[in-house]
C-alpha cells in the first residue's frame, strides 16, 4: 500500500513537471496580437482566471497533453474578420431583398386634387407682404449700419474701385436707397439682373441711347462696347453710374457679357456697383476679369426676402397666368426707345384685330414695314430689321416662313394679357 502512494505521487510530479510547452509559453508571454484586440483586452482578467481553472483542471484531472492544447488554444486571429464580413453579408441580402419588389408605390396626392385653387401671382404677393417679418427692429437696424457706408461707398468709387455687396438676403432695397439717397443728382443706370429676358444687347443700348444720345445700330455688342470706350475716352465730363441687381444671375453668367462688363467697369469715368447672391459666384471670375471690375467686397447681411427677385421664377404653387407675361412684357419695353415701343403697339394692335382670325398666321414683314413707314417709326427695312432683331432677343416676337416663302412676325402671348398691355400703355401715355 505504501509502495503504491508513493508510485502515485511519483506519477502527479511527473505530470506537473511535463506541462505542455506551448501553455507554459501563454501563460509567462502571452500574445501581442491578443492583447491589442478590443475584445479580448477587454476581459483579459476574465481570460486569465479562466486559465487558471484550466491549468488546475489539468492538473487535478490528469488530463492528456492534447486535450490541454486544445482547451487552451486561443481562436484564429481572422474570426472576427469573418464573422463581421457575413454579418455584412446578411445585412446586404437582406436590403436587397427589402427592395426587389417589382412594385412601386407612388402617392396620388398631387396638385390638381387640392380642394383649394390655386393662388394667382398677385394675391401670393398680397399676402406675403401681410406676413410679419420677424426681427424686424434688428433688421432694420442692421441695414441702417449698412447705410452709413454710402459715403464711403462714394469715395471709394472715385478712387477708381468697384463695389461687389454680397450676403444674406436681398440687396435690392440696399441698393435703391443708395441710388435715391446720393445719386439723385448724378447719370445713372440700373440693371436688374434677375430680370429673365434681360440680355447685354439692352444694357449697352441704354447707355448709347439713354446716356451717349446715340442713334443707330451696331452689327455686335463688340462694336458697341468699342464705340462706348471711344465716346467716354473723348469726353472726359461724361460721368456714369452703374447698378446691377444680380450680376451673377443666369442672363449674365456668360463669358461674353461678363467680359464687356469688366471692361466697361476698367473705365475711369464708369462707377460700378453690383450684388451677388450665388454662393459660387466668385467663380466666374478669372484672373483677368478680377483685374478689370477691381473689387472691394462689402458684406452686406440684410435678411430680407427676395420678393422681387422670385417674382418671376414659376411655382407649382401659383397659378400660371397672363400676369408674369405681362410684367415681363411691361419690364422689357420701358428699357426700349419710344420708337420701338411704337414698333411693337402696331404689331400687337394688328394681332388683335385679327384674334378671331383662325387663319391667321402672323403680318408680313413687306406689310408691317409699310405700317411703320407710314406711321414715321422706321426709315428703311434696315432699321426695321435691327429693331426686330432686339425684339427676337427678348423673346417678344417670333419668326416663321410660310409655305409661300413669306416672312410672318408674331408675338407669342396671348390676346388677354395683349390686350391688358396695350391698355396699361394708353394709361402710361
Amino acid at each position: 500500500m505504501n509502495v503504491f502512494s508513493l508510485l502515485l505521487q511519483n506519477k502527479k510530479k511527473e505530470i506537473v513537471s511535463t506541462t505542455p510547452y506551448r501553455l507554459r509559453k501563454r501563460l509567462t508571454a502571452p500574445d501581442p496580437y491578443l492583447e491589442s484586440e478590443s475584445e479580448y483586452s477587454a476581459s483579459c482578467s476574465e481570460e486569465d482566471e479562466e486559465d487558471q481553472k484550466e491549468v488546475s483542471t489539468v492538473l487535478s484531472g490528469q488530463e492528456t497533453p492534447a486535450k490541454t492544447k486544445a482547451a487552451s488554444t486561443p481562436p484564429p486571429r481572422n474570426t472576427l474578420a469573418k464573422k463581421n464580413k457575413n454579418k455584412m453579408g446578411n445585412l446586404v441580402e437582406e436590403y436587397f431583398e427589402a427592395h426587389s419588389s417589382s412594385k412601386v408605390l407612388t402617392s396620388d396626392r398631387t396638385l390638381q386634387k387640392l380642394r383649394k385653387r390655386r393662388l394667382n401671382q398677385q394675391t401670393l404677393h398680397d399676402l406675403l407682404k401681410k406676413a410679419p417679418l420677424a426681427y424686424a427692429a434688428e433688421i432694420k437696424e442692421l441695414n441702417q449700419q449698412h447705410e452709413r457706408l454710402f459715403s464711403k461707398w462714394m469715395l471709394q468709387l472715385h478712387l477708381g474701385f468697384n463695389i461687389v455687396l454680397y450676403g444674406l438676403g436681398s440687396k435690392r432695397d440696399l441698393l435703391e436707397k443708395f441710388r435715391t439717397s446720393v445719386l439723385q443728382e448724378s447719370v445713372h443706370l440700373v440693371v436688374n439682373g434677375y430680370f429673365p429676358s434681360i440680355t447685354l444687347r439692352s444694357i449697352l443700348n441704354s447707355i448709347t441711347e439713354d446716356v451717349l444720345n446715340h442713334i443707330g445700330t451696331f452689327r455686335s455688342p463688340p462694336d458697341q462696347l468699342e464705340f462706348i470706350i471711344k465716346k467716354f475716352k473723348e469726353d472726359s465730363s461724361l460721368e456714369l453710374y452703374v447698378l446691377i441687381h444680380n450680376l451673377d444671375s443666369q442672363m449674365l453668367r456668360g463669358e461674353r457679357s461678363q467680359q464687356i462688363l469688366a471692361q466697361l467697369s476698367s473705365l475711369p469715368s464708369i462707377y460700378l456697383i453690383a450684388s451677388i447672391d450665388h454662393i459660387n459666384a466668385p467663380l466666374l471670375w478669372d484672373q483677368a476679369k478680377l483685374s478689370l471690375y477691381n473689387w472691394l467686397w462689402y458684406e452686406t447681411t440684410t435678411f430680407s426676402p427676395y420678393v422681387e427677385e422670385t417674382s418671376y421664377e414659376n411655382s407649382l404653387l401659383v397659378q400660371q397666368s397672363g400676369s408674369l407675361a405681362l410684367s415681363s412684357l411691361t419690364h422689357v419695353l420701358r428699357s426700349l426707345t419710344l420708337n420701338a415701343r411704337g414698333i411693337f403697339r402696331l404689331l400687337a394692335q394688328y394681332q388683335l384685330k385679327n384674334k378671331d382670325n383662325p387663319s391667321y398666321a402672323g403680318l408680313s414683314f413687306q406689310d408691317f414695314y409699310q405700317q411703320c413707314r407710314e406711321a414715321f417709326l422706321v426709315n428703311s427695312d434696315l432699321t426695321l430689321r435691327a429693331q426686330l432683331t432686339e425684339f427676337r432677343d427678348h423673346k417678344l416676337i417670333r419668326t416663321k416662313r410660310g409655305a409661300d416663302g413669306v416672312e410672318y412676325l408674331l408675338i407669342p402671348v396671348d390676346d388677354s394679357t395683349l390686350a391688358d398691355f396695350l391698355e396699361k400703355e394708353d394709361e402710361d401715355i
